[in-house]
């Protein structure tokens, strides 16, 4: 997957090398790159619902959980867990999932609409699952007759979000025992590699509509542009 900061310079040396344009900065390029890879997500998949999605589209944000007593809509029966902050906007395809975070639980959450989670509990080979469920305010609700869940501090949402940017500010530490980027630039931009070349290809129709991309004339049966708009920078 390319960084930020890979389609981000990789435009702006482009726009510099036809042109003396010093208006344009980093945060109006990434505002652009960040629309357009939604617009380009939703041409490819919006209409074919069933075309697998490659995971570089995803994204995957860490919430804190807490204590409330009541759902509306929702019998008071113990307690739920609800996230600390809003879900961000989805696109309207894709899997959304929740995972648990923490040592207590490490079975799977099961992700339903808000209207299953009243009946949802009364089975007695599935009530203790954990369900989680995204209200119409965008709150993730999560509710079990499982005793581990009460443990839960922090639930994960994976999900192909329409504002990469909003999102990232959310997203959950590598796991890796590396340091995730505070940095929004040196983090991974969530679009494939095929989607790059025309992603980058509309940003500068916009901002520098005279601006010549470089082209695929490898006959070698890969996609080589991705790695072609990354080395326009190195």
């Amino acid at each position: 997957m390319a960084k930020y900061k890979e389609i981000v310079y990789s435009i702006l040396d482009l726009i510099h090398e036809t042109s003396d344009d010093s208006t344009l900065t980093e945060e109006h390029i990434m505002f652009l790159a960040s629309n357009y890879r939604s617009f380009l997500l939703k041409q490819r998949y919006y209409q074919d619902i069933k075309r697998e999605i490659p995971k570089s589209n995803y994204q995957t944000l860490c919430f804190d959980l807490e204590k409330v007593d009541a759902v509306e809509g929702i019998p008071c029966e113990g307690f739920f867990l609800k996230t600390t902050q809003k879900i961000p906007e989805t696109m309207p395809f894709g899997t959304q999932r929740v995972f648990p975070a923490g040592i207590y639980y490490n079975g799977d959450i099961t992700f339903i609409t808000p209207e299953r989670m009243r009946y949802i509990g009364y089975n007695k080979w599935t009530k203790n699952f954990i369900y989680a469920s995204l209200s119409p305010e965008r709150y993730l609700y999560l509710t079990s007759n499982n005793p581990q869940y009460q443990y839960l501090k922090q639930a994960s949402f994976s999900a192909v979000f329409e504002k990469a940017e909003e999102a990232s500010e959310m997203e959950c530490e590598k796991g890796n025992g590396e340091d995730s980027p505070c940095d929004i630039m040196d983090k991974e931009f969530p679009i494939e590699d095929a989607l790059i070349p025309p992603l980058i290809e509309l940003v500068l129709k916009q901002v520098a509509p005279t601006v010549i991309l470089p082209q695929d004339k490898d006959n070698n049966a890969k996609d080589d542009l991705p790695q072609k708009a990354i080395d326009i920078r190195q």
